[in-house]
């Protein structure tokens, strides 16, 4: 099993220590890459540039990638019902890809794309803290899913 998170945009020094962190404790339980990708410059709600970046990330998808979209309109998980999700992808899927959108949001044709969207929570997040987020909530879930005790 291979776990992509694309994010849109550069991670700041905080958010990169945080995903470094997870990253370590991931990999013991799975192979984890997040990529990095350039945002466009926009310096407000811009669909070129939203379309530009989607572009980018369309590229580096594969037809056999199974795709979840961060949406705040997706469907939210409590932490042992995406486990068992989670789980149950594993036994499915070979790759799972989790795009996190930049500044501005995801196109539309991103999620056209997507097999599902996923929202972290109600509240909206930068994409930097949501890309800690579900690392974090990647981690937990491997922790349920191997029996291991996940509250601290």
């Amino acid at each position: 099993m291979k776990i992509e998170v694309i994010v849109v945009g550069k991670l700041k020094e905080y958010a990169q220590k945080a995903c470094d962190d997870y990253m370590k404790l991931l990999r013991p339980f799975t192979q984890i890459e997040v990529v990095q990708l350039k945002h466009v410059k926009a310096t407000e709600m811009n669909e070129i540039a939203l379309k530009q970046e989607a572009q980018e990330v369309l590229n580096r998808l594969k037809e056999s990638d199974y795709v979840i979209v961060l949406d705040q309109n997706g469907k939210d998980y409590d932490s042992l019902s995406f486990a068992k999700h989670l789980s149950q992808l594993t036994w499915e899927k070979s790759s799972i890809v989790f795009v996190v959108g930049g500044p501005f949001g995801i196109d539309s044709s991103l999620k056209n794309r997507a097999n599902e969207l996923l929202s972290l929570s109600k509240m909206t997040l930068t994409h930097q803290l949501a890309v800690v987020v579900l690392l974090e909530q990647l981690f937990r879930a491997f922790k349920i899913i191997h029996g291991q005790r996940y509250h601290y």
